[in-house]
């Protein structure tokens, strides 16, 4: 994916995040659901990173993949939703 600019960042919910950093503690797998350019894109793994780059947080999943948050769709079961 290349890189997005920063401006269409939209904020993801506390809640989902604090789950993010938590299943990334964890070592837990989870299944994973996003969009990317080329549709939508699934993988059952692990959250490897949450971190914070180019103004906006991204997920480094165990496979290696970088998923902006904000493009994330499910994780673990849990909807992403957008910060209030």
């Amino acid at each position: 994916m290349s890189a997005p600019d920063a401006a269409e960042y939209r904020l993801i919910a506390c809640g989902v995040h604090d789950r993010l950093e938590h299943w990334a503690v964890r070592g837990d797998a989870v299944e994973v659901v996003w969009r990317d350019g080329d549709g939508e894109r699934r993988a059952t793994t692990t959250i490897a990173d949450v971190y914070a780059r180019d103004g906006a947080d991204w997920v480094r999943l165990g496979t290696g993949a970088e998923v902006r948050a904000d493009r994330l769709v499910r994780v673990g079961g849990v909807p992403v939703t957008p910060a209030c």
